[in-house]
């Protein structure tokens, strides 16, 4: 059974004969009652205080796991990222050493046919100067065969 200071204020004695000093006893249930009232009160704070306490606790525990996940979280993403990054770079590499070999073979390519060309420009210019070589011969067999024939002309006119 629980005392509450209502109680205490409201008990109400038997008188006997010879029994306590009345004024005494109300005195002392006063200030009993009065002490039982600020621990009451004290204990109703401490409870209050308590709850609001674990409350708090409860919020900041919360708070630690949403910065625990959300620190998790961001590292993985960090992480992913990284990997992401690596694999990304290792494409562009790739991707950039087959550009590199397709252009160095375009320009092998090229190389052997400018050298065909060459070397085709190079036999018509030889045909070229063999056939300019052969109509020089000519012509000037042509020039000798005229100064000739028209030196044979040219005595029996004059006589």
């Amino acid at each position: 059974m629980k005392v509450t200071p209502l109680d205490i204020q409201q008990k109400r004695f038997h008188v006997a004969f010879r029994g306590y000093e009345r004024t005494e006893v109300d005195a002392f249930l006063d200030t009993v009652r009065e002490e039982m009232e600020d621990l009451v009160r004290e204990v109703t704070e401490l409870r209050e205080f308590h709850d609001s306490y674990d409350e708090r606790m409860r919020e900041f525990r919360d708070r630690e796991e949403t910065l625990k996940s959300t620190l998790l979280t961001t590292h993985k993403l960090a992480e992913d990222i990284k990997v992401n990054s690596r694999k990304e770079a290792d494409l562009i590499v790739k991707d950039a050493e087959l550009k590199f070999h397709q252009t160095l073979e375009q320009a092998r390519q090229e190389k052997l046919k400018l050298d065909a060309e060459i070397i085709e420009l190079r036999r018509k210019k030889h045909h070229f100067l063999q056939d300019l070589r052969k109509m020089l011969q000519m012509h000037m067999e042509m020039v000798s065969f005229e100064g000739s024939a028209g030196e044979g002309e040219a005595g029996p006119a004059a006589g």
